[in-house]
Order: structure tokens, then sequence, then C-alpha cells
């Protein structure tokens, strides 16, 4: 697909003109600068044509810092890959020298760019000819909060893409990648796409905003959904992380399975706890993945799985895959894992498997002398439900509904919650 690259120093609304390219508030958008860290990628479509945006931190080629030094190495990436890039730069302010960089580093590397001049809605006086000197191929005055001069823009865009082939239309595998800071999500990520799709410090809460990248994985179509850090609330203090953790959780409503990326030196700690719940709640499929065991002493190996195990009963159902991102040890099965648990969410237990299987010893031992079981059937799948039906609901204890759900486990939906349903003759 044909893509188009968003580049700028900070804070010119490069992530406010991708949200309103693309349909949407994606990229977390602020007025402190250095919000956007890695590159964003989303479909758009302009006029029938479709194409592939992407949005990039803030470039400052004289910060010295590691995130900086990220953001940079992260926007060549997007370069390489670029069918038409646009330049965004603060009409209201005016050329700056860093935009003078920026396009200086454009031009260096022949690399054709429009213009976007930004946050016009305000600014009456503009003039285009003090940014003529930048080299654009196309100057385009623009509003990106308000949508002004964005039309415009994109006819021009799509007049530059090159002709596309037919599309392709393939059902992927959504997973989301969640855990707490720096436990290895996007090395996790870069280890499957082959890439640095994410930037990777040491430094906790480097990715703010969902990074979402596609994927194939023995003949099968993947997308995974990699999200900031969750940490407990007490421990959000900049309002940009709490944006940050409002996504992950709105992305587990977008994801077929999640992957519970945990730091097996810590052990599962209860934030991890509590994002697992936050899975089950929210009726998901679940893979923990055990990261950095390379860490481990070998003689320790059996004990802290034994420890995870027992920590993570909770959840016993959900399969727990040792990796070591560092290696890349266990990632691709942790996925192969993951396409299994989604397979399993889809299974449909019949009437008659059921009854032999379940329903006669549930019919001989009812849960009360006076409450008989009546019937039992699936009525739902990702997650499986089923509807017990009995004489008197108000006779099942909750010890009674847990061996009818540890009995319907019996039938597989390894990493589902299930879900049982009890109602009345």
């Amino acid at each position: 697909m044909a893509t188009v690259v968003l580049v700028g120093r900070p804070n010119t609304g490069k992530s406010t003109l991708f949200n309103r390219i693309v349909g949407g508030r994606i990229a977390i958008t602020m007025r402190e600068p250095g919000i956007t860290r890695d590159r964003i990628i989303r479909d758009a479509e302009w006029t029938g044509r479709h194409f592939q945006v992407i949005d990039t931190g803030g470039l400052d080629f004289g910060a010295a810092d590691e995130i900086s030094r990220g953001i940079n190495r992260q926007v060549d990436i997007a370069l390489a890959e670029a069918d038409v890039v646009v330049m965004v730069v603060d009409g209201r302010e005016g050329p700056a020298p860093l935009d003078e960089e920026v396009a200086d580093r454009l031009r260096r590397r022949n690399v054709g760019f429009l213009l976007a001049v930004n946050k016009l809605d305000a600014r009456r006086d503009f003039d285009e000819t003090e940014f003529h000197r930048f080299g654009a191929s196309g100057l385009f005055a623009i509003a990106a909060e308000h949508g002004t001069g964005v039309a415009e823009l994109l006819d021009e865009v799509v007049k530059l893409l090159p002709d596309a082939p037919p599309r392709l239309r393939r059902k992927a595998v959504s997973l989301a990648v969640l855990g707490r800071p720096n436990v290895g999500k996007s090395s996790f990520l870069n280890v499957l796409t082959g890439s640095e799709r994410a930037l990777v410090t040491p430094i906790p809460g480097t990715t703010r905003d969902v990074i979402e990248a596609g994927f194939e994985l023995d003949g099968r179509s993947f997308r995974i959904l990699d999200t900031a850090g969750m940490r407990r609330k007490a421990k959000v203090t900049e309002s940009v992380e709490y944006f940050s953790v409002t996504r992950a959780v709105d992305v587990i409503q977008r994801s077929d399975v999640v992957l519970l990326v945990m730091d097996v030196t810590e052990g599962p700690t209860a934030q991890d706890k509590r994002i697992a719940n936050l899975v089950v709640d929210r009726n998901r499929g679940l893979v923990v993945v055990a990261n950095k065991q390379d860490l481990v002493k070998p003689g320790l190996t059996d004990k802290l799985r034994d420890y995870v195990a027992r920590e993570l009963a909770f959840i016993s159902w959900a399969p727990v895959m040792w990796t070591s991102c560092l290696t890349g040890e266990g990632v691709a099965d942790a996925v192969r894992r993951a396409g299994t648990v989604y397979e399993a969410g889809a299974r449909h237990v019949s009437s008659a498997l059921l009854r032999a299987g379940l329903l006669d010893a549930l019919v001989a031992r009812p849960p009360r002398r006076d409450c008989r079981v009546l019937g039992l059937n699936q009525t739902g799948t990702r997650p499986p439900r089923f509807r017990l039906r009995v004489s008197d609901p108000d006779a099942l204890t909750d010890s009674y509904r847990k061996s009818v759900v540890s009995g319907l486990r019996r039938f597989g939906f390894e990493g589902w919650p299930i879900r049982l349903i009890v109602a009345g003759s």
C-alpha cells in the first residue's frame, strides 16, 4: 500500500493533521511538545484512493538524549518507506531554524515533499513567500484542527501516489500487547516485525501512543497493537500518561486476544493481576508472556515456573509462554499460541456432547435435593457462553457454579473466560 509520511519539528500539529486524515483521535495530541515518539501508522482513504499514513515524532537534531535520538531514527525509517512526504510547519510562528534543518535534511536525501503550513485559522497576514525557500514541491495553508485546507492538500497527495494494485482484504487476528512499563512490550513487537517498529529505551513510559503493525506467521495474518505501559492509578501523574493508559484499556476492546507481558525477574505483580482481570472482565482471550527468561538463573527455572503458576491460579486456563525478547526465543511461539487461543474461542459444543460429557453428571448431582438440573446448552462464542437451566436458580452456590465451569473446561476453550448464565425453568 502507498505510504504518506508526516514530518516536522516538535509541536507543529503533525498528530492533529494525522487524526484529521485518518478520521478519529488516534495519535495523542497535547500542547506539550514531544508527545509522539514512535511511528503511528493507520490506513486512510481519499476520493476512493487507499493509502497508509505515518505520523512521526518531532525532529530535533540538536538533542542528545536517548529518546530524541530514537525519534530521529524512527523518522529515518519512515522516510525510507515513503511515497509522499508532507512537512508540517507552524504558520503562526513563521519559519523557525529547526524547520530549515528539517527541510535541508529532506533535500539532502533527495526527498521531494509537500509543505503544510498549519495553524492558520487565527493568522490573517500569512505570507507564502517566507516559506518558499524550503524548496517544497507544493505549499498548502491549512488549519488541521478545523480541517481548513486539508482537502486541497489531500487532493495533491493522491495525485502523487504511485499506481495501486488491487486491494486484498484478509481477516487478521488482532493481538493487543499489554503490561507494565519496561517489561519488553515494544521489544516483543520489534522481534515479530523484524524492524525497529517501536522505540525501545530503558526509560519506563517511552511508548505513549498505541502502535499497530501487521505481519504474517505460518501463513496466518496478524495485527498487533502495542500499548503504553499500564501503571497503577496512584502512579499516573502525567496527563499524557493518563491518556496512554486509557487507550491501552480501549485497545482490549479492539483485540481478539491479549498478550499480557510480564517481567519474570519480578514475578507476577499486583498490577499484572489487575491487567489480567481487565482482560477477563472484557471477555477477551488471554495469553501470558513471561518475558526476560534469559535473566533467570538455570537452577531457579523450575521454582520460578511453579511460583508463576501459583500466583496466576485465578487464570489457570490462560497459557503461559516463556520468552526472551532480547534473544527472540519463544516470541513466535507465543503468537502461534495466541492463534490457537483465537480458534479455541470459536469452538461450539453440541447439546449431545454436553449431555454425555457433563449434563448427565449434573442431573445426578444437583446443587440441592429440591433443585433439579433441567438443561445445558452453549449460547455463544468468543467468549464461550453457556446457559444452565435449573428449577431454582437461587439454589446455586458459588462453588457449584465453579464446578460447572470446571466441567466445561474439559471441552477446550484454552485462554478464554467461560461465561455461565443460570436460568429458571
